[in-house]
């Protein structure tokens, strides 16, 4: 079992590599001075209004703690603003700032541009099976972590 579970985090690690290297490679043309899961933190930010920081945490699918970690540095790198929820002044909601809009639409334009270039050299079946294997890893692992 051990073996298997080893296997599993190195194949992980190996799957998370190569997409995530390719996202943030020098080869992008951009020169980003943040790293990746800030990057992907910005992208948390779906279009152009404030957000609270559970939403955020939600949209980038990371964890509450962490995300507030990154927003303060977005905050300190003018690249997010805090502002009171107009309707409820206790709430306090996070926008990006020109900067950090800048940022994010460079970041998506990047991610679009390297999926597409990675996706179209595939042929139609090495697609479909791709697609169909990653569906079947998502759908086994929400049911094992439903189980628990």
């Amino acid at each position: 079992m051990e073996e298997r579970l080893n296997n599993y985090f190195t194949t992980l690690r190996r799957f998370s590599h190569i997409i995530l290297s390719k996202l943030a490679g020098d080869d992008s043309g951009m020169n980003w001075d943040l790293k990746l899961s800030q990057l992907k933190a910005i992208a948390a930010f779906k279009d152009d209004r404030a957000f609270s920081m559970n939403d955020l945490a939600k949209n980038g699918m990371v964890k509450l703690p962490n995300m507030t970690t990154m927003v303060d540095s977005f905050i300190n790198d003018g690249i997010a603003e805090r502002e009171r929820d107009a309707t409820d002044r206790r709430r306090v909601l996070v926008r990006l700032t020109p900067k950090g809009k800048k940022i994010r639409t460079k970041f998506l334009a990047n991610r679009r541009k390297t999926a597409t270039a990675i996706f179209s050299s595939l042929s139609e079946k090495k697609k479909n099976e791709l697609l169909d294997s990653l569906e079947k890893v998502c759908k086994i692992l929400e049911e094992t972590i439903k189980e628990d």
